[in-house]
Order: structure tokens, then sequence, then C-alpha cells
């Protein structure tokens, strides 16, 4: 017979699960993530005195002090640290999860492909809608983006210059090309061509890209140490403002030929002979793992490694 009266929780029945509000987790998470009330204050745009509360709240609903406030400044006890520490963690694998599922009810619509900006700038994005057209779904370029925006799910596949294997993650080798040195014509025409290298002519130095899957382009010539190399170096954040210098005259970028096909097809940048064997850059594709065998990755696959062989394009 039913009644109007709750029955009973079975005596087997695990107890229910109380956990403090998830605004004061996310407040103390970053209390411990900044090392300190004022930053994560302004992180979180709360006032020091509400984010007080919440630090608060908790340390009542535990018993226990989650800060030390001798010295005038909060800092989180060792207790605090290491609660704080397990929040941030927790909080990490949500957003991933989140992220992922995300990534997951967009698939059927579009892919998010994480690239060098240079590599999209530069032979991407001139073809992207044409692909997109062709194969039935949208690409969608992010960039510039690195194996952690892999990693945590916020693109589904990434091209990269460095082997995916090494950083944990699954891909596969697309494109390689010898690097070639090239300045502009004025600078090329003021250089011996049997020892450029050493040829002290103003504006004779090395652009030296140091963006990851770049830096260690020159020393693969020339050795770790920049004092020691033949010319004086411009050290650049990215291939693109390489490039721009040396149209500019203002010095020797080494870059991969598809790269700046363009720019060598209408002579506004010259090769210059190489010094002895070029060193290799290589172009990975990763991608996660519930993408493995999707026929949209394959549809990437091809398209890219048209591009980058100057074929026409899928």
């Amino acid at each position: 017979m039913t009644t109007g009266i709750d029955a009973p929780e079975p005596r087997d029945a695990p107890p229910a699960r109380r956990l403090p509000p998830l605004r004061a987790l996310q407040a103390f998470a970053a209390v411990v993530r900044h090392d300190g009330m004022r930053r994560a204050a302004e992180h979180l745009h709360l006032s020091h005195a509400a984010l007080s509360q919440h630090v608060q709240h908790l340390e009542e609903a535990f018993g226990l002090r989650l800060l030390d406030r001798s010295g005038g400044r909060a800092r989180p006890t060792p207790l605090g640290r290491e609660f704080g520490e397990a929040l941030i963690d927790g909080f990490a694998r949500i957003e991933a999860a989140s992220a992922r599922l995300r990534l997951r009810g967009d698939e059927s619509r579009r892919l998010l492909l994480g690239a060098p900006t240079s590599l999209s700038v530069s032979v991407l994005l001139p073809r992207i809608e044409e692909f997109s057209a062709r194969a039935g779904f949208e690409l969608q370029l992010i960039c510039p983006a690195g194996a952690a925006d892999l990693a945590q799910a916020r693109v589904h596949a990434l091209l990269m210059h460095r082997d995916p294997g090494e950083q944990g993650l699954r891909g596969e080798l697309l494109f390689e090309q010898a690097l070639v040195p090239v300045a502009s014509p004025a600078l090329h025409a003021r250089l011996d061509p049997q020892r450029w290298w050493l040829d002290p002519v103003p504006g004779a130095r090395l652009l030296h890209v140091v963006s990851e899957g770049w830096r260690e382009d020159w020393p693969a010539w020339f050795g770790d140490d920049v004092a020691a190399w033949p010319l004086p170096q411009l050290s650049l954040s990215s291939p693109m403002p390489a490039i721009s210098a040396a149209l500019a005259g203002q010095g020797i970028a080494l870059l991969y030929p598809r790269l700046i096909a363009q720019r060598l097809q209408h002579g506004e940048l010259k090769a210059l002979p190489l010094p002895r064997a070029a060193p290799a850059k290589r172009l990975y594709l990763a991608w996660l793992p519930e993408a493995e065998g999707a026929a949209r990755l394959g549809w990437v696959r091809d398209w890219v490694v048209a591009l980058l062989r100057g074929e026409e394009a899928v």
C-alpha cells in the first residue's frame, strides 16, 4: 500500500554523497592555481569579499583551515593545497571530457583542424572553401595550434612538424621536403653564391625562426652555439615574419619550397646554393583516438598531401 510517507532507504544503501557548492569549489581551485586571493579574484571577476566568502564556506563545511591568513597574505595551507590541486585536476578532466563531447556532436557537420599559421595562410586557406564543397562537410582551421590543443580535444586533428608519436599522439608522416635558404633578389645579387654563408655584406644575416618545430633548422648546419654562426642572426617568432623579412631584404630565411612556392615562381625570393646537405622539414597529421579510420580524416589527409605536393587538390 502506498502512503504519503517516504519509505526509508535500505540498510545496505550507500550514503548519499554531499558536495560543497560548485562555485565554492571553482573559487578555491582558482586560489590554489594562482597561489593567492588577489589574482584568483581577478581571474574569476569576483570581489575579494565574495571570494573570501566562498573559501570560508568550504572551511566551515570541512571544519578545517584551507588558507593560512597570517603575514598579511592568504595562502593555501598544506591540506588546502592538496585539496586545491585535486580540484584543478578534476576540473581539467571535466573540461576535456566536455570538449570531446562537443566535438563528437560537431562531427557530422565539421572537422576542426589545427595547423601552423604559416602553412594555413600560405597553402590551406586559399583552397579551403573548395575542399569543403567537395567533401560535403565544413573544414575549420584553428591556428596556431599545438599538441595540447589535440590532447585537450579542442581540435579533431592537428598538422604538426614534430613526430606525434614522441608526444604520445596517434599520427602519420604526410610530407617531407628539404629546406632551402632564400633571399630577396637584391640581397641575392650582392652575395657570393659559392660562399654566401661567409659573406659579410650588409643585410647578410640568418633569419632564425625559434617557434616549435623550426628552431633546430639553422643549428642543423651551423651548430647550437649562435655566437659561433658565420653570419649574424635575427630571431623571429614564426616562419611568416621570416618570409616578410626575407622579402624586405633583411636577411636569409631557411624554408621548405612548398611554403613559398608562389614567391619563388614569381621571383620575389631566390634560392641560394646549399653549404652542405640540407635538413628536411617534416609535416605530420595527428588525430584523436575516436577519429581513427574516419572517412572525414581521410579526406583531409589526401587534400593536404595533394596541396603540399603541388598536385590538383582532391
